[in-house]
């Protein structure tokens, strides 16, 4: 889950799956959304509540809370990604969440009795470590969470404090620990969003922020969480701190959220953490590499994140068609200047996937990173039979 501004750190976890492209190198093709008309209904397992969220950038606000509008019937929650935190543990409104368009959103989601749960994102882990490791930098970080949730009248709070180092894993707890406890007696819910992991733990040789996936304890999480956001994305960085690795397939593959994986890193967590706070992170966006083939397999160099919109035009400048990987994901490749390219990307359809392991494993549901009015024109209506389909129960 890469989330600019703050986030300067690679995921590590296993990799799986595999992406077929084809390459079309005749006529200009006429890209078109290849889920319309195509996606299926989702079909809620059992009968609680099936929840879903979303996370609304800042660096995107007015297209973000702009694509809402019609739409925010569908959510039972939005995240403003708006807070962040300095050196020394104090909270800052990064663009000001009393202004517009945040000010709208808040008033319409009011009448629809729908929250908002600001999120604090934090990427800078030795500034952690320095909080998490003192106790009196630490009741400060509380107290101004604390603080700032009763000065803008939030409900809860969501905190997404990404590239810890591994030895912080118990300070870490600590300080969720502290920070639950006071936040229930102020009446206020507390999420907690962590990166992905299949296993207990690392792989040899992968320390410090390295190792991050394994700096969060699901027992204690569980313990002192109301819910637990697992970003089940950005796979490839799962087990490549670096944004150049290398791949024995034979078959070029970059997928972003492969199905199997997936499903793999919801079950690992449910061995801990209660399906009832279990809540999966769905991308909406997707990735671009530049590989090059070795004696075996191939080399990818990151490129860049890239939205469904622009995947498409890039296929389409290109004369290629996305296929369907394997893993649920739209990719294909092309022929650019520097070299060959893949691209792997969400739509409606891999989104809708998703959302069926989250239902088939009857956890308590989504939240979808992110709402930014750059992802598949038929997301909305197919969240839209979701929650039709939920509102008949």
């Amino acid at each position: 889950m890469f989330k600019k501004y703050f986030l300067i750190f690679s995921f590590l976890a296993a990799f799986a799956g595999a992406c077929f492209f084809v390459l079309t190198k005749n006529k200009k093709i006429e890209i078109v959304n290849p889920t319309e008309n195509k996606i299926s209904q989702p079909v809620l397992v059992g009968q609680k509540p099936f929840f879903v969220s979303g996370w609304l950038p800042y660096w995107a606000k007015e297209t973000g809370v702009n694509s809402l509008e019609g739409n925010l019937k569908i959510f039972d929650e939005i995240n403003p990604f708006d807070f962040g935190v300095t050196p020394d543990g104090n909270i800052v409104d990064t663009v000001g969440i009393d202004n517009a368009p945040w000010r709208k959103l808040r008033a319409e989601a009011e009448k629809e009795n729908i929250k908002i749960i600001p999120t604090i994102l934090w990427g800078d882990a030795a500034a952690m470590h320095r909080t998490f490791a003192n106790p009196e930098l630490l009741d400060h970080h509380v107290g101004a969470i604390v603080d700032m949730l009763a000065d803008k009248n939030f409900p809860g709070v969501d905190i997404d404090y990404e590239g810890k180092d591994i030895v912080d894993r118990d300070n870490f707890s600590a300080f969720v620990k502290t920070l639950h406890s006071k936040l229930q007696a102020a009446g206020k819910s507390l999420s907690c969003t962590i990166e992905a992991r299949t296993e207990d733990s690392p792989p040899a040789g992968l320390v410090g922020t390295r190792a991050m996936s394994w700096a969060n304890d699901h027992v204690a999480l569980n313990e002192n969480c109301d819910s637990v956001r697992v970003m089940a994305y950005d796979q490839v960085f799962q087990i490549n701190s670096s944004n150049t690795f290398e791949n024995l397939s034979e078959i070029p593959s970059a997928p972003n959220a492969d199905n199997k994986w997936v499903q793999q890193v919801v079950q690992y967590a449910l061995q801990k953490i209660s399906p009832d706070k279990l809540v999966l992170g769905i991308p909406t966006y997707g990735w671009e590499f530049r590989l090059t083939k070795l004696d075996k397999g191939y080399q990818y160099v990151r490129l860049k994140s890239i939205s469904h919109p622009d995947a498409l035009k890039e296929a389409s400048d290109a004369n290629v068609t996305p296929v369907r990987s394997d893993g649920g994901e739209m990719t294909f490749t092309y022929v650019a200047k520097d070299g060959k390219h893949i691209v792997t990307f969400e739509d409606a359809e891999a989104v809708r996937q998703k959302i069926e392991i989250a239902q088939k494993l009857n956890i308590k549901g989504i939240s979808l990173f992110k709402i930014d009015g750059l992802s598949d024109p038929q997301l909305f209506p197919m969240l839209t039979k979701l929650i039709m389909v939920k509102n008949e129960q």
